[in-house]
């Protein structure tokens, strides 16, 4: 082995030059290292900014939902206390011995409207359903299936006597006619028979039955309309009474302040409140109650049927007075 290769590092081997450095790579460099930094610190900036920002928006949901809450208590307590004064107020009338303003006393005009209004329950009785009508209409539908059915028993059959007319003996075709021949004349027959006789015998007892809907339909449609805003016009009276009643000197009956208070609560509880009340004295007026202090007068029996009219209205009633918010413990 030679001395240059046991002693690279000797003058044997001339010095690699190395180039020197571009100094605009240089600037560049520096520049763009210096954008990173900048970059690095703006995001770290930006998350704390995030996050205290978070912490603020969360600190003044808190607050403003604090705040909601406590107005909303207080509203209830003002609305306590209104309603309690003027309870005091209507037992300083009552010890005056102020008039009680008999709400019932509405006149025979009011009360033979609340009877028209009543009898759209009657006439609609007098209707099919929907659901009452689906199954004739359902037969009805079913007689042009079974006609269709014999249609196509009968191309069957056609279908198998031109076969068995044209193939001679023996051949595959004459023995496959011979064969599906007893079943498609079964199938004929069934529909001949059976199908088609039961679906004409159902779809004329249903045409019956659709025909006359039909007929009563026009002569009771033209009565539910009119029931319908006689029921209208009996509440627009009737609220009108109540409204004109609290506006007065004069006390509410018993019955009502039992149900309702002595006036309506303020904000848009108010109108569900006069809805409510106006219904209540509908139903007295409709079906005579008279108890001066239950304002639907006393329970139905255990064994009350809750779908016939009256006592299905009763049943909205009772749940619409329950839900009204009265402000008062």
């Amino acid at each position: 082995m030679t001395y240059s290769e046991y002693y690279r590092d000797t003058e044997y081997y001339p010095a690699e030059e190395v180039p020197e450095a571009d100094p605009e790579l240089v600037a560049l460099t520096d520049t763009v290292g210096g954008m990173q930094e900048t970059v690095e610190d703006l995001e770290n900036r930006t998350v704390r900014e995030l996050s205290e920002l978070r912490e603020t928006v969360e600190s003044f949901t808190e607050t403003h939902s604090r705040h909601e809450t406590r107005l909303d208590h207080t509203a209830r307590q003002l609305e306590r206390l209104r309603q309690r004064l003027l309870v005091l107020e209507r037992a300083v009338r009552v010890s005056e011995k102020v008039p009680v303003v008999d709400l019932e006393d509405v006149g025979p005009q009011i009360r033979r409207l609340a009877a028209e209004a009543e009898r759209r329950h009657s006439l609609a009785a007098q209707l099919l359903t929907p659901s009452q009508r689906r199954p004739y209409e359902e037969d009805v539908a079913r007689l042009p299936k079974a006609r269709e059915a014999l249609a196509q028993s009968e191309e069957a059959l056609i279908a198998v006597l031109e076969v068995l007319a044209k193939a001679e003996r023996g051949t595959p075709e004459r023995d496959d006619a011979e064969a599906r021949l007893p079943e498609v004349v079964a199938r004929r027959r069934g529909v001949l028979d059976r199908q088609l006789p039961a679906a004409q015998q159902d779809a004329e007892a249903a045409h019956q039955v659709l025909a006359a809907d039909e007929v009563t339909r026009t002569r009771v449609l033209p009565q539910i309309e009119k029931c319908e805003r006689d029921w209208e016009e009996l509440h627009s009276r009737l609220r009108e009474r109540i409204t004109d009643a609290i506006g007065s000197s004069a006390l509410l009956p018993v019955w009502f302040t039992h149900a309702f208070g002595v006036a309506p609560p303020s904000g848009a509880a108010g109108d569900k409140w006069i809805r409510a009340a106006t219904s209540a004295l509908a139903y007295r007026v409709t079906h005579g109650v008279v108890d001066p202090a239950l304002p639907l007068g006393e329970p139905p029996p255990s064994d009350t049927d809750w779908t016939e009219p009256k006592w299905s209205w009763r049943a909205r009633l009772e749940h619409d007075i329950e839900e009204l918010d009265l402000g008062v413990d």
